[in-house]
């Protein structure tokens, strides 16, 4: 098997306020071969020059937020990170962290990277690190629906400000209503061993059940007995994104193919291409907007016997 020798792009969200800031200095202060990426909401940009790196490896992003019109300067910069790199202009860097907008859903970063050829041949996507504030839940309440899709989005979650809260578990309980098999990391003054962060892969969640919650998102996984068809895996993707692609939140897991297996990661109507993993659960994970696990059972079911 050829090793995946990509650049991993780890995202970093979070509600306004949240700590990313925080987070992100950290992560850079013991990682140092970081590309850092700022992008910000508003007309002048300030947390880049918060970030505590070289100039010439922080990179602001301002007037906007990576969901919308900003996500093509996103893909330039990276193009030419990648290009100055090699060309030995700027250091060399192990990882780009992105820390986003704390307006900003995480999906159309991950989207970016799956749907642009010219980035899939320099970098991967990484683990989206969601930052909650322990502290303070009445933030979040302000504009919900981002905070919310932010948490569901996660791979890893770390619960800031840890010191100011009066019982963290609350906080927690919130997480795991909204993302059942996400791991929690609690953390002051944004001290986190970044191997915790840095070395999730996708599919690292454990979903034993499907959380109830007022909430539309819903999360489940979809398991694998026995290896199947290359051919009847891309057709129950494609036609569940045709189907619901908006509300499929984020997919991501490991399948067995008849030929091995393969990871699968994707947002919303964009997948990754499928490639070859050492191992892991058979299953994929589901974090969507009101698609019930019945559904997606029923047409893998269907299409299963389409497909004898």
């Amino acid at each position: 098997m050829i090793p995946d020798g990509r650049t991993p792009v780890i995202v970093v969200t979070g509600f306004l306020g949240s700590g990313k800031t925080t987070l992100v200095n950290q992560l850079v202060r013991k990682e140092s071969d970081s590309l850092v990426i700022v992008n910000e909401f508003g007309e002048v940009p300030v947390d880049h020059e918060l970030i505590e790196s070289s100039v010439e490896k922080a990179i602001a992003l301002p007037n906007g937020c990576l969901c919308c019109h900003l996500r093509g300067d996103l893909e330039e910069t990276l193009i030419g990170a990648a290009m100055r790199r090699r060309r030995g202009e700027i250091a060399g860097f192990d990882r780009v962290i992105v820390e986003t907008s704390g307006l900003a859903d995480p999906g159309p970063v991950a989207q970016t990277l799956y749907a642009d050829q010219a980035l899939a041949r320099d970098f991967k996507l990484g683990p989206i690190v969601t930052v909650v504030d322990a502290s303070d839940s009445g933030s979040r309440k302000v504009s919900g629906e981002i905070a919310r899709a932010q948490i569901a989005a996660a791979d890893v979650v770390v619960l800031s400000k840890v010191d100011r809260a009066a019982d963290a578990s609350n906080t927690e309980s919130e997480v795991h209503d909204l993302n059942a098999g996400v791991r929690c990391i609690r953390a002051s003054f944004g001290d986190v061993d970044p191997a915790a962060l840095l070395q999730v892969k996708p599919g690292d969640h454990s979903f034993s059940h499907t959380p109830t919650h007022n909430s539309a998102i819903r999360s489940f996984a979809l398991r694998f007995e026995q290896p199947v068809r290359r051919e009847l895996l891309q057709q129950f993707i494609s036609t569940l994104v045709d189907l619901r692609g908006p509300d499929l939140l984020r997919v991501k897991g490991f399948v067995p193919l008849e030929s091995g297996m393969v990871a699968i990661q994707g947002v919303r109507h964009v997948f990754d291409r499928m490639r070859h993993a050492e191992g892991g659960e058979p299953a994929l994970v589901f974090i969507t907007n009101g698609v019930e696990k019945r559904e997606v059972e029923a047409l893998w079911q269907a299409m299963r016997r389409l497909g004898s």
